[in-house]
């Protein structure tokens, strides 16, 4: 479904090169759960804006259902239509209401308002949030928050569930419910999640875990099963 290939990121030139990533190759299957562990500088955060086309890797590809997400097709349009994204940070519109908050994907893609409130409204009944449809995303605590970043992350049913750090914010009960709420709301919908975390014990739920160290794959759990 998805395949990075031979994925190599260098920043700079010559003497002051960096290699960010180096001969990353990866399968995420369709409806899995994985997660790609490492510690600060270890690559995450590059592979990831690959992964989802906000960055172009030094050669390489990335491919979706065969086709380079760069050069097969317009990224950004696959991206709104295909790719969900949860980052640590809410990045919710404060003074705008819940509603408007999750069809906002919606409205950039065209959507006539009447379906995009319609779609928004299926998004947080599954996050168990439609009581709060009209309240300000200000007014919301930590974990509603985040429920309300997972509505929107799914409001135009992605295929992809990309979760940077999703409970990186939270105290510990909100982050267990959270996480609760991704692998659930993953096995129902049957989306392909991938989570970027420093988090071991959040990295463990997920059927694979990619350790990344200094740019290279230094263990893929699943690498025996390809």
């Amino acid at each position: 479904m998805l395949d990075v290939v031979n994925v190599n990121k260098i920043y700079g030139k010559k003497d002051k090169a960096f290699s960010a990533l180096t001969g990353i190759s990866l399968k995420f299957k369709k409806g899995t759960s994985n997660a790609i562990v490492g510690k600060s500088g270890s690559g995450k955060s590059t592979l990831l804006h690959i992964l989802i086309g906000l960055d172009h890797p030094t050669n390489g590809e990335v491919l979706y259902n065969g086709k380079n997400i760069l050069k097969d097709m317009n990224t950004d349009s696959w991206r709104g239509k295909n790719v969900g994204i949860v980052f640590q940070q809410f990045f919710l519109q404060p003074n705008d209401s819940v509603l408007d908050n999750v069809a906002l994907p919606l409205k950039l893609q065209g959507f006539t308002r009447k379906k995009r409130n319609l779609k928004a409204t299926e998004a947080l009944k599954k996050v168990g949030l439609e009581d709060r449809i009209k309240s300000k995303a200000n007014d919301l605590s930590g974990g509603q928050k985040q429920r309300v970043a997972i509505a929107r992350a799914l409001v135009d049913n992605p295929s992809i569930l990309i979760a940077d750090e999703p409970t990186g914010n939270l105290d510990t009960e909100n982050g267990d419910a959270i996480e609760k709420l991704l692998f659930e709301l993953q096995k129902k919908l049957g989306t392909t999640l991938v989570i970027v975390t420093h988090d071991t014990d959040l990295a463990k739920r997920c059927e694979r875990v990619v350790y990344l160290k200094d740019g290279k794959i230094e263990n893929d759990t699943n690498s025996s099963k390809k």
